[in-house]
């Protein structure tokens, strides 16, 4: 297994996705919507809070240039039949003003990697991607909803 690379994590992400924080580019019952579940440190799952229902695979990382692999990522997505992607996100040089503990955050490098994947990245301001976040969740829940169960009269 490889080092760590840094000693301490930024979570510029985590404070940024909260609902106070989102709220200042979505309405507020959308940001109270998104919720997420930290796998790792640095894997998102966005999730249905009442059904915990997992609706996309979020890589994320602080963008220093890197073409951050995410074949496991992939992998999990497909195998959970679920949309995955990768951002990468650059610090603002001001603090997130509803938590100044951590930097606010100025843009996103974003591409999506299942399915379909993309080859080239995307650069999103934070309402492009909230409003993503939010677009990518609606889809998963109708998809969601509109799935018979397991034992219905078709199976």
């Amino acid at each position: 297994m490889r080092l760590e690379q840094y000693d301490v994590r930024d979570r510029a992400y985590g404070a940024w996705h909260r609902a106070p924080s989102i709220r200042r580019y979505l309405h507020a019952t959308q940001a109270e919507s998104l919720t997420m579940v930290d796998l790792d440190s640095v894997l998102f799952t966005e999730y249905d809070h009442g059904a915990k229902v997992p609706l996309a695979l979020v890589e994320v990382a602080m963008d220093i240039g890197q073409e951050k692999p995410a074949g496991v990522l992939q992998q999990l997505a497909r195998l959970a039949d679920v949309p995955a992607y990768v951002a990468l996100y650059t610090p603002a040089a001001s603090d997130n003003p509803a938590n100044p503990n951590w930097a606010d955050i100025e843009s996103f490098r974003v591409k999506r990697m299942w399915p379909r994947p993309e080859f080239g990245w995307r650069i999103l301001t934070p309402t492009q991607w909230a409003r993503a976040l939010v677009q990518i969740r609606g889809w998963q829940m109708r998809r969601f909803e509109a799935r018979e169960a397991a034992n219905d009269a078709r199976y």
